[in-house]
């Protein structure tokens, strides 16, 4: 029986870890969100600061999560990353006030996810995989989509039958449970080592190697960056505000987080497909595929009356948003090379990071100072179309 190549292992851990990280912290987020703001009378601008906070400090936590991987090695920072993102839910169940939710959700947890999420999972998938690499992560991706299909209604099902407090341990447990085993027994670099990987990287340095500092002053990362960064700026103000732009039209909660889940499930054909394309076909245009459904997902929101037009919505905001998490470090990659990966990575993180941030105070603020969403969601197209046309002109950076 042929033996089975053990970067696919990686690659099921990667899926099973950003299951656990993005679906509890971020996909379900829109869930608490609903119901902490009804319960705790805040406006919707303050509590989507929360995320905002918590966003910045997961994407500032881009580089040295980078540097600690290169220095401690990757399981250590993914079993740390654990523990502190089940500590933060735990805290999360005593909130009273904006105060600790911003310290609870946007520091402490943030700081566990970024652990565990996309720059250490992204970073071991990457180190496995020459060919097939896009297609490695695009699978590896599915488990954000997956979580979100099953922690976004497992959230609303728990604040409904119980409470959000016990909606907030649940996500603890699921973290810890699933988070420690696979961090400590399948998540690891080539050879299992770290002196084996940075061999692997010193014989690719030599054949290209550009730096951190390289990097940032080529003008095609900046395009990139810059790009993903306004998609990312216009697909949360959709995500943080769905559930309650549903709500308010007078749609059952539950049922309105039934759309960010098929808004999930839609972004794995989307993760799969894309990243297969990935593979084939420019990046840039792959892309600017996934880009444009955002653009038509946010004008049948504008126009969204009912729960089958918020599904259709999810559904292509879902499949477009699907292709960016897999075509990126992708695309990154394929340009700067592997031997700063990490830091690369890290580095155009931190700059998404700005979009992940403002999106969600962003639609806040305009619901609160019109009392209406429709502004917010004519941005997102504005903003969308303008991510397209930066990474049309993102041109191949120079070899070194």
């Amino acid at each position: 029986m042929k033996k089975i190549y053990y970067g696919w292992w990686v690659v099921g851990g990667a899926f099973l870890l950003l299951f656990c990280a993005l679906g509890t912290q971020f996909y379900a987020f829109p869930v608490f969100f609903d119901v902490m703001v009804r319960e705790m009378e805040w406006a919707r601008t303050q509590a989507a600061l929360a995320l905002t906070l918590g966003t910045f400090v997961i994407g500032a936590m881009g580089l040295l999560v980078g540097w600690l991987i290169q220095k401690v090695g990757l399981r250590s920072v993914m079993v740390c990353g654990t523990l502190i993102a089940g500590l933060g839910f735990l805290l999360l169940t005593t909130v009273t006030e904006p105060w600790q939710f911003y310290l609870y959700y946007g520091l402490v947890l943030s700081v566990g996810i970024a652990g565990i999420s996309t720059v250490p999972t992204m970073t071991a998938v990457e180190t496995w995989f020459d060919r097939g690499k896009s297609t490695a992560l695009g699978i590896a991706t599915t488990g954000m989509g997956v979580g979100g299909v099953v922690m976004a209604p497992l959230a609303g099902w728990l604040i409904s039958r119980y409470d959000w407090q016990t909606a907030f341990v649940s996500m603890a447990g699921i973290v810890i449970l699933v988070g420690i085993p696979i961090s400590a027994i399948i998540m690891r670099t080539p050879k299992g080592g770290k002196a084996a990987f940075d061999q692997v990287q010193q014989k690719e340095a030599e054949v290209r190697d550009t730096t951190i500092g390289q990097a940032l002053r080529q003008k095609s990362f900046w395009l990139i960056s810059i790009g993903a960064m306004l998609w990312l700026w216009a697909y949360l103000i959709g995500l943080t505000h769905q559930v309650a732009f549903a709500v308010d039209m007078g749609i059952d909660r539950v049922a309105a987080a039934g759309a960010v889940s098929v808004l999930c499930a839609c972004s794995i054909p989307g993760r799969l497909g894309f990243g297969k394309l990935g593979d084939i076909m420019d990046k840039r245009y792959v892309m600017m595929m996934a880009a444009s459904l955002q653009v038509i997902a946010f004008a049948i929101l504008l126009k969204t009356t009912n729960l089958t037009m918020l599904y259709i919505y999810s559904s292509l905001i879902g499949v477009g948003m699907g292709g960016l998490t897999p075509i990126l470090p992708g695309f990154l990659a394929d340009y700067f090379g592997r031997n700063h990966f990490a830091a690369i990575y890290g580095a155009s993180g931190m700059v998404n990071t700005l979009g992940i941030m403002i999106g969600p105070v962003y639609g806040g603020w305009i619901f609160d100072t019109t009392g209406s969403y429709s502004l917010a969601f004519l941005s997102g197209i504005i903003i969308t179309l303008l991510a397209i046309i930066l990474i049309y002109l993102a041109p191949k950076p120079r070899s070194h």
